[in-house]
């Protein structure tokens, strides 16, 4: 194992004050520099080591890691650390202080861990496994047909598709399977309608699609606890409200599984103030969030006002349609201080963006947006 030295022919001691502390002004609060975690690693490992690091955060260990050659598994429970780390090794650079020029990061997964057995959820019987997602998300068993397709059930007024990955083990719900569905029933159904479907046969991270007048919406089998299966309860992790709670995911309620919470929202244009008086003539792309619901099933009756479950809202303005690689996130301590408003520059319109709406019990909304999208005032 290699002496790391702090001078010619002084080794290191265990007083490291030539080392800065925490980065601040990075997209992480308390993220570490890449010189302490570069001194670390050497002074620890060799070339091809495998590189654990349980509570990873900005993903400083991850990245520095993949640039002296080191293996990595990084773990966290946060939700800003996740896309941190993703957007971190998306964008890295050679030099240790992120620095020089991009280094292509070797292949890496994400995964989504919790209490669940996912393969014994996968094992059952169609027939049972259609059953248990249906009261996953709380559908009403009524077959029913329309146009010829043959529908499972309804969650509420709306018709619900169970997707037969058994059956159809090579296909993947992508954009096609949307406009095939759309084309067949559009005109038949109403302004929602519902796919359950396992997480690894959706190809797109969005979770509806627009086509007409109706959104077709993806229920992705979650990769969360199933109390069905393990017959136990859980205690899941709090999101942060602020910048100064990222570190204090812990406190939490009991609950079974996680579903999509209820996001509505005002997309416009508007000039923002002093604008005119300098003679510019860009806008501010608006997003008003007028109503944010959490969907959570708890073991005892909670109650939970508008907003009061919202953490974050996290913006890739530049989503490429396949990884979410966030550019900024808005605390909900901060929007609610700016009436639950989000702005920013419309220019960043160029093609489309993507916005992930977290609440604190980390389960999240997803939207796509378009110039178009956002009206004029």
């Amino acid at each position: 194992m290699p002496e790391y030295l702090q001078m010619q022919s002084v080794p290191v001691d265990s007083n490291w004050t030539d080392l800065k502390g925490y980065v601040f002004g990075s997209s992480y609060p308390t993220q570490n520099p890449e010189e302490l975690l570069e001194r670390i690693i050497i002074a620890s490992s060799n070339p091809g080591d495998l590189v654990l690091d349980a509570f990873a955060g900005s993903g400083t260990t991850g990245a520095v890691a993949e640039k002296l050659g080191r293996r990595w598994i990084m773990i966290d429970c946060g939700k800003l650390a996740i896309y941190t780390m993703q957007k971190r090794l998306l964008n890295l650079k050679r030099e240790i202080g992120n620095k020089g020029k991009l280094l292509k990061a070797k292949p890496f997964t994400l995964y989504n861990a919790g209490l669940y057995d996912y393969q014994k959820l996968k094992q059952l019987p169609w027939e049972e496994y259609r059953d248990f997602v249906l009261k996953l998300f709380q559908c009403r068993d009524e077959p029913h047909r329309i146009a010829g397709v043959q529908l499972d059930g309804y969650l509420g007024a709306d018709d619900v598709l169970v997707f037969n990955y058994q059956k159809y083990k090579d296909a993947v719900l992508d954009r096609g399977f949307i406009d095939d569905i759309h084309s067949i029933l559009g005109d038949k159904i109403g302004r929602r309608f519902f796919t359950i479907a396992p997480a690894a046969s959706v190809a797109f991270l969005e979770d509806y699609i627009e086509r007409g007048n109706t959104r077709y919406f993806v229920l992705r089998i979650p990769y969360s606890i199933i109390d069905e299966l393990h017959r136990k309860g859980f205690t899941h992790i709090k999101q942060p409200v602020s910048e100064m709670d990222v570190n204090n995911t812990v406190d939490a309620v009991g609950f079974d599984f996680i579903q999509i919470p209820d996001v509505e929202c005002e997309y416009y244009l508007d000039e923002p103030e002093g604008q005119a008086a300098l003679g510019h003539s860009g806008k501010d792309a608006v997003i008003k969030i007028q109503k944010f619901e959490s969907n959570i099933i708890s073991k005892k009756p909670l109650h939970y006002e508008n907003m009061e479950t919202l953490s974050m809202v996290m913006v890739d303005y530049d989503y490429d349609g396949k990884v979410f690689n966030f550019d900024e996130v808005f605390y909900a301590e901060d929007l609610k201080k700016q009436n639950y408003e989000l702005r920013f520059n419309s220019n960043k319109l160029d093609g489309q963006i993507m916005l992930i709406y977290i609440d604190i019990f980390g389960n999240e909304k997803r939207e796509v947006k378009k110039l178009e999208d956002f009206r004029k005032r």
